[in-house]
């Protein structure tokens, strides 16, 4: 017997026809339905967090500079932190739509990933994807919304190359065709 001749062997318990794999049982059923509950969950959290960001976004914008605090102390169950996930949340529903974003906690740190003094400093929310180009060019790091807002733009920018060459290649193509 060879070195690795006991590598083909079958091992103890990895026996596949050992396995129940009935999936008419009452059992596997249910825990199939129970999966699949959860996962409907996991998508109704995040959109009912939407939907709770647009209804908050209306109101802060209704109540005025000065109103939104004392409102939310009166009104709701939780914090302003969460009010501004919320918001958030909302406000970029897009992007997150485009993610593979499970649940509501990794949409808000999806949402908020980056240093908090470069948030501070230079709020992200609308910067200019030529200046992120920049950074990326210069071995900055990106967070990944700036990294998802870049690829959307070089993404946009590569379409646009691409019609002007087509359309200057159709022009060559006439002029050889005429000669």
């Amino acid at each position: 017997m060879g070195r690795f001749d006991s590598l083909g062997a079958k091992r103890p318990g990895s026996q596949k026809e050992n396995l129940p794999t009935n999936k008419s049982d009452q059992t596997v059923k249910r825990i199939i339905e129970l999966h699949e509950s959860i996962i409907g969950g996991m998508r109704n959290v995040l959109q009912n967090a939407m939907v709770l960001g647009e209804e908050l976004s209306i109101i802060k914008e209704k109540l005025g500079h000065g109103n939104w605090l004392p409102w939310i102390e009166q009104n709701v169950p939780f914090s302003e932190r969460s009010a501004r996930n919320y918001i958030n949340i909302y406000k970029n529903k897009e992007l997150l739509n485009r993610q593979p974003v499970a649940d509501l906690k990794s949409a808000i740190k999806f949402l908020s990933e980056g240093s908090q003094d470069e948030k501070e400093i230079n709020p992200k929310e609308n910067q200019d994807p030529k200046i992120l180009y920049k950074k990326f060019r210069n071995g900055d790091r990106l967070s990944p919304k700036d990294k998802f807002a870049l690829k959307e733009f070089l993404g946009n920018e590569k379409q646009k190359i691409l019609e002007i060459a087509k359309k200057k290649i159709m022009a060559i193509e006439e002029d050889i065709a005429s000669l």
